[in-house]
């Protein structure tokens, strides 16, 4: 048909299909799918057969009022291997009407719409003239080609689209190399690139916690206001009602609570009548004692009583809570699990006539790690070895630290406006920091500037760092923490920019450091003129990488910010901490589920390779998040059971590199490609004693391939490791991963390699991130 492409593959594999890729039919719109933003009226978009560069027509767009118009189409194409995607533009008088970078281009994207590859911008008036990219395809196998008009901002102008193309590129394996002991940087790879993200959004801290009680406080709680799976992404568990319910009465009062804005009042009229309220959902371990603390006052002099059940009996031996009083008073139970139970009640009741008023309830295991969290998360962390745990994130435009500190008992729990829910007030700032100490890890402070003035700052830094005679050190001490944290890096903002914070931004910095002047200081959004605004006070760029697939764009950035610091850094060296990356920000609904997959940790292996050549600017990057969070977790819980996701063995895979030097790495015969597209992607890190060489390669095609290295003056190999990270099950496809029925299915096998000598053999599975470490000799 002349109205579509088709490309031939090898054999067994469906053909690649562009639709209407020359738009020789006039009805272009049944085969590219069109997203416009305008101001004014509505963008002219037609088939043109007066000014084609090749056929009969050629797309073209024209705006006369400001416009943000792309056309796609989502092609399927063999997951992991490289493509060239090509199309003729024309420009008449196309001008941008904002800060726009984009204008008459060519894009490859994601099917969700992630920048894959990015062709040059052209705006003015420009003729016939082919663009060109090339990508890397997808795990999923799907990649959209979009042709923008202007993206990203809007426009005005007239664009030519002509012959969009696909082509398989086949040289993008390197079977030979040489690892040279040239080290591309003077700094080592910092364990700090290996960082990770906690931030109070929805299930987050909560499925770290061995606090197992919800709604402790009975208040109101927000919707979500973002979602994965809706119908499973919360896990229901109410109060209800329980034992003689007909005889009670049941009401959320808001007059003299204990905690929050509201306590719960049963009250019982008839005499020996028992009725409270029960929970379920509760994970106990055999022989694990359980802390339950709740206040309580009454009418009546009413006994309670609490216990634990399930399976048809006790689940622990219940427990006498004493009587409520007319004032509110705490009560402590330890309940011992007699055997383990998944989905166990806890009932709190008492016997009528009389009134029982119940509020901040809590339950937590011995076993749980500095009394909080809960202990196979943190061997988890510890495990992961984090140089450094970020504290910040969204969240940050509302949180009032202050709020988030003191006894448990009461601080009460509060709302998160931008995610939603409601966090209820265990884990804080302090216990954020305690935990980080707890794993080794770096504790990063996100201060929040919106709404804030820089001796709130300066508080914020005096609470953790300054001595128990300063006013807010004091706090500390009657907080029960003496001694200092030195919490060296702090965030000034999170995701923010523009004219007033560049002009807040030396007041912030010079108030912080002059309650400690040790500190390390992170900016927000990087702007160009953000660290001259600083006034030197800066030791950190703090860029977001979201959609680190697009490795150029990344690469590019980092080319920016270097730029910037050799300009503006004067005297002080400053460097880049990338303070939330992944392949994706949003994608939400199903698609995030990519997250979880293969795929996505070969993706964010190929970013661990960029930071490593980047090692001397790039210190700290923090993958967003740690756990949970709507699938971008590297560990994901439930009660009482845990499992990691594949981006989480890459990330043990690279933080054994910390402490080593990137090498460089020639391609025998000189590269076909950009590195940024080889395959396999590979890093050469060097141990500082020059006797550890670990190679690192991302495979993320279907096919085996196998690498012969030559070490190149590096000394002779006297033995080998070899780490796979790879689907277990050998399905073929990189969008696998794990669950809780099946936590293994991709994981990380180990075994004895052979290495002698000055030529290593490197094989590389399909879909597969290898490290191998090989003993050196020495040279």
């Amino acid at each position: 048909m002349w109205g579509i492409i088709v490309i031939g593959l090898a054999c067994g594999q469906a053909p690649v299909e562009i639709r209407n890729p020359g738009f020789e039919d006039a009805d272009w719109a049944s085969a590219w799918k069109t997203w416009i933003y305008k101001e004014g009226g509505d963008p002219v978009i037609r088939v043109d057969f007066q000014s084609a560069a090749a056929g009969r027509g050629a797309l073209r767009i024209e705006a006369e009022d400001p416009a943000d118009v792309a056309l796609g189409q989502v092609v399927r194409l063999p997951p992991g291997e490289i493509w060239r995607a090509r199309c003729r533009i024309k420009t008449e008088r196309l001008a941008p009407r904002d800060r726009t970078e984009v204008g008459a281009a060519l894009h490859i994207q994601t099917a969700e719409g992630g920048t894959l590859a990015a062709g040059d911008s052209r705006f003015g008036t420009t003729d016939w003239r082919e663009s060109e990219v090339l990508f890397r395809v997808p795990a999923a196998g799907a990649a959209k080609i979009v042709l923008f008009f202007v993206g990203y901002g809007k426009g005005t102008g007239t664009v030519w689209f002509d012959d969009v193309r696909l082509d398989r590129v086949a040289d993008g394996k390197n079977p030979r190399v040489r690892i040279l002991p040239e080290r591309l940087t003077r700094s080592p790879v910092d364990s700090k690139q290996g960082g990770q993200f906690i931030e109070p959004l929805c299930d987050l801290i909560p499925s770290m916690l061995a606090q197992q009680v919800a709604s402790t406080s009975f208040e109101e709680e927000p919707p979500w206001n973002f979602a994965f799976r809706p119908e499973v992404d919360r896990r229901p568990r109410p109060w209800y009602p329980s034992g003689a319910v007909h005889t009670a009465k049941y009401a959320l009062d808001t007059e003299n609570p204990f905690n929050g804005k509201r306590s719960l009042k049963i009250a019982i009229e008839a005499p020996r009548a028992r009725a409270g309220i029960s929970q379920d959902g509760f994970y106990l371990r055999e022989g694990v004692s359980y802390r339950l603390r709740l206040h309580l006052r009454g009418e009546g002099n009413v006994a309670v009583r609490a216990c634990l059940h399930g399976g048809g009996g006790l689940a622990a031996e219940a427990a006498e809570l004493g009587r409520a009083g007319a004032e509110w008073r705490p009560a402590e139970a330890r309940l011992r699990a007699r055997r383990t139970f998944e989905n166990a009640t806890l009932t709190i009741d008492f016997e009528g006539p009389g009134a029982l008023w119940i509020d901040r309830v809590y339950l937590i295991g011995d076993d749980a790690v500095l009394g909080l969290w809960r202990p196979d998360v943190v061997a988890a962390v510890r495990e992961l070895r984090p140089g450094i745990i970020r504290f910040g994130g969204s969240a940050m435009m509302h949180y009032e630290w202050t709020q988030f500190t003191g006894p448990w008992d009461v601080r009460a729990p509060l709302p998160m406006p931008y995610w939603g829910g409601i966090e209820e007030n265990f884990a804080g700032v302090e216990e954020f920091v305690r935990l980080c100490r707890e794993v080794g890890a770096e504790p990063l402070m996100c201060v929040r500037w919106t709404g804030k003035k820089p001796a709130d700052a300066a508080a914020q830094v005096e609470y953790f760092n300054g001595g128990a005679e300063t006013t807010w050190g004091s706090l500390r001490a009657r907080n029960g923490h003496p001694e200092p944290y030195r919490v060296k890096y702090w965030q000034v903002g999170n995701e923010v920019g523009g004219p007033a914070y560049e002009a807040s931004l030396r007041g912030f910095c010079e108030a912080m450091r002059a309650v400690d002047p040790s500190i390390a200081l992170l900016s927000s959004y990087p702007s160009d003129d953000i660290l001259a605004a600083a006034g030197g006070g800066l030791d950190y760029l703090c860029p977001h990488h979201y959609g680190c697939a697009n490795l150029a764009a990344m690469d590019a950035d980092f080319d920016a910010l270097e730029r910037r610091i050799r300009a503006f850094g004067g005297a002080r060296r400053v460097r880049v901490a990338v303070t939330e990356w992944n392949t994706t920000a949003g994608d939400w609904g199903l698609a995030r589920n990519s997250l979880q997959t293969l795929g996505n940790a070969l993706l964010c292996a190929r970013y661990h390779h960029l930071l490593h050549r980047r090692a001397d600017a790039a210190e700290i990057a923090v993958r967003s998040n740690l756990i949970d969070s709507f699938c971008s977790g590297c560990i994901a819980t439930g009660p009482g059971w845990l499992y990691t996701t594949p981006v989480y063995d890459a990330q043990w895979l690279y933080a054994r590199g910390a402490g080593s030097y990137p090498l460089r790495i020639e391609c025998a015969g000189g590269a076909a490609l950009p590195p940024l597209l080889m395959e396999p992607d590979l890093s050469a890190l060097l141990s500082a004693d020059g006797k550890l060489l670990r190679l690192y390669a991302v495979n993320s095609t279907g096919e085996a391939i196998e690498v012969r290295c030559a070490l190149a003056g590096l000394g002779a190999a006297l033995g080998a490791a070899r780490f796979v990270l790879h689907d277990a099950e050998r399905g073929g496809s990189p969008e696998v991963g794990n669950a809780r029925d099946m936590p293994d299915r991709v994981r990380t096998a180990r075994e004895d390699a052979a290495a002698r000598g000055g030529e290593i053999v490197l094989p590389c599975e399909p879909f597969s991130l290898t490290l191998l470490e090989v003993e050196l000799a020495g040279s």
